[in-house]
């Protein structure tokens, strides 16, 4: 089977955005809001007493760093946050769906593919709409959310990024994908 030059260019490129996109997903802006134990805010309370009585959680806010040297404008880094995530995702979905119409796979095979298929699914659509409610409660222009596992990271687009709005995201999130609140990193972009 002869390749045609364009189609080993293309599947090249293909290759190179997958692993760039890894690198990319699994680096991460290098400064997050960490979330700790202890500290006080201003009024004296913790901000475990802010965030819905849970002792264990504080916020302190940083900037997202720019992941390359010459930084792209925001809108083009929320877009290319969401593309990769999507794409990542959109890949995931390929391969359990290929499992799933495959006639040699086993019945169980199947079922573990398209339960994940569905659980995949509403997670996409989680994501999305809580990055709506984050945008609309904080009047934020962009908000990317990206979740693995059992964690979640929120990135919004704000000049700076008050505690207590730090601690109303991760309270929405929370709520919204039942996620524990120590598993929440919220942080911004200019």
């Amino acid at each position: 089977m002869v390749l045609k030059k364009q189609t080993v260019w293309l599947l090249s490129m293909l290759a190179i955005l997958v692993v760039l996109s890894a690198y990319y997903l699994f680096q991460g802006p290098s400064q997050q809001v960490p979330v700790a134990t202890g500290n006080t805010n201003d009024a004296g309370k913790t901000q475990g007493d802010l965030v819905g009585g849970n002792k264990d959680i504080s916020v302190s806010t940083k900037e997202a760093a720019p992941e390359t040297p010459a930084a792209a404008p925001s809108d083009d880094y929320f877009i290319s946050y969401k593309m990769d995530r999507d794409a990542r995702q959109e890949q995931e979905m390929d391969r359990f769906m290929e499992v799933m119409s495959n006639s040699d796979a086993k019945s169980e095979t199947i079922a573990e593919a398209r339960k994940k298929y569905d659980e995949l699914a509403a997670l996409k659509d989680n994501q999305t709409q809580v990055e709506e409610l984050v945008k609309s409660a904080g009047s934020y222009k962009n908000v990317v959310v990206i979740a693995k596992d059992d964690m979640v990271r929120v990135i919004v687009q704000a000049n700076s990024l008050k505690k207590e709005k730090a601690v109303e995201i991760i309270s929405l999130v929370k709520q919204h994908m039942k996620v524990p609140g120590n598993n929440i990193v919220v942080s911004y972009k200019p």
